[in-house]
């Protein structure tokens, strides 16, 4: 029996009916795959606009003081600082490293916000460092942080809102004060203060009052 060839336009059809079959069925394929990942890309957006990272930062800078003393059974110490020797001591450092991390992130990502890679590498050495061994390197983070943050205030922002940072910085010179000049109270309410204040100033710039 003689061979039959079949024509080249009619192999070409058949060759590119079958491709087009087998985009058609990876497409159908992919698509479940494909609406998954725009519902999950989209929802991270929303979670991302939503829960902004000066809001995080306000939240642990708020509650440190509470974790410590909810993790040395209320018990006040005379500093922050202090609570590494509790018991419990994950309380001390895992919010103190998630804020120093915070105030890193915060100033890689916001280039204009540069100054708090180094108070986050400033809070970073009052963890790295207990006051006990190291004395002399963790005060000088811990005064960096501080007094850091003051400076910033006041030094780093639009002149309209220059009144406002000075008060800031005030309030949290005179909480400071209040331990050191006037021994009206410990050191740790002192810090507790300062961090509340820079708690304050980040919500703040969180719902765009501030920059």
């Amino acid at each position: 029996m003689a061979d039959q060839h079949l024509p080249d336009d009619v192999i070409a059809d058949t060759a590119s009916g079958t491709s087009a079959e087998k985009v058609g069925f990876a497409q159908r394929a992919r698509a479940p795959f494909y609406a998954a990942s725009q519902r999950i890309g989209s929802g991270v957006r929303g979670l991302a606009h939503l829960v902004k990272l000066e809001v995080i930062v306000t939240t642990v800078c708020f509650f440190v003081p509470l974790i410590l003393l909810y993790g040395d059974d209320w018990i006040v110490r005379e500093h922050i600082s202090a609570y590494y020797a509790m018991t419990e001591a994950q309380y001390f450092y895992f919010p103190l490293t998630v804020a120093a991390m915070l105030f890193v992130v915060n100033g890689v990502v916001k280039e204009k916000h540069w100054y708090n890679v180094g108070l986050g590498l400033a809070l970073a050495g009052v963890v790295f460092f207990n006051h006990s061994d190291h004395s002399v390197i963790h005060n000088v983070s811990a005064g960096a942080f501080f007094i850091g943050n003051g400076v910033v205030f006041a030094t780093f922002t639009p002149k309209k809102e220059l009144w406002f940072k000075l008060i800031l910085s005030f309030t949290m010179l005179v909480g400071l004060a209040g331990h050191f000049v006037f021994d009206w109270y410990s050191l740790f309410v002192a810090e507790t203060l300062s961090l509340w204040v820079i708690a304050f100033h980040f919500i703040l710039e969180a719902k765009g009052l501030i920059k």
